[in-house]
């Protein structure tokens, strides 16, 4: 056992070394095979551009994982969307905000968390919001829904998504 103790030692500090090395580098570590769609997608924006990472999440079928994060209430998915969507391609985009209305009276936070509260750009709060389309039991339990999102942060989504839903005029 004593002659393995220098070797246990020298082992050690070059692990040590070796994580020094890596916690002083400028960039984030890429994702390992262990993490998720979503942190994927985050490191691809970083690294490789929102229009790029838009591009390729839509030419490779991508945002079906993001969205499916987005459904759990994921508010990592949230940030993609809010982040990605305005540079998609028209179809993309209103497909994603189809989803997002769908998926609106389940996670009314984390989808209004992902819209954009300005009126005239793709994601946008009143696109996700307008219940053009959609049924009479939708719209009901989209604004029941969407009373109950209580974050002061989306406090200007949350009304103009329940004036929307409402079908009254509002100003943003």
């Amino acid at each position: 056992m004593r002659p393995l103790r220098p070797l246990l030692s020298a082992l050690l500090v070059c692990l040590s070394a070796g994580l020094c090395v890596m916690a002083a580098q400028n960039k984030p570590l890429p994702p390992d095979a262990q993490t998720d769609k979503t942190s994927h997608v985050l490191y691809m924006a970083t690294h490789d551009g929102i229009a790029q990472t838009a591009a390729a999440l839509s030419h490779h079928h991508g945002w079906d994982g993001v969205m499916h994060a987005l459904a759990q209430g994921r508010p990592e998915a949230a940030r993609i969307v809010a982040t990605l969507l305005p540079e998609t391609d028209t179809r993309t985009a209103r497909t994603l905000e189809h989803t997002m209305q769908t998926l609106l009276p389940r996670q009314p936070a984390t989808v209004l968390s992902a819209t954009e509260p300005k009126a005239q750009v793709a994601g946008s709060t009143k696109n996700v919001c307008s219940p053009v389309g959609m049924s009479a039991t939708w719209r009901k339990q989209a604004e029941q829904a969407v009373t109950t999102v209580h974050d002061i942060h989306l406090a200007t989504r949350t009304q103009i998504c329940l004036h929307t839903l409402q079908n009254r005029v509002h100003g943003a």
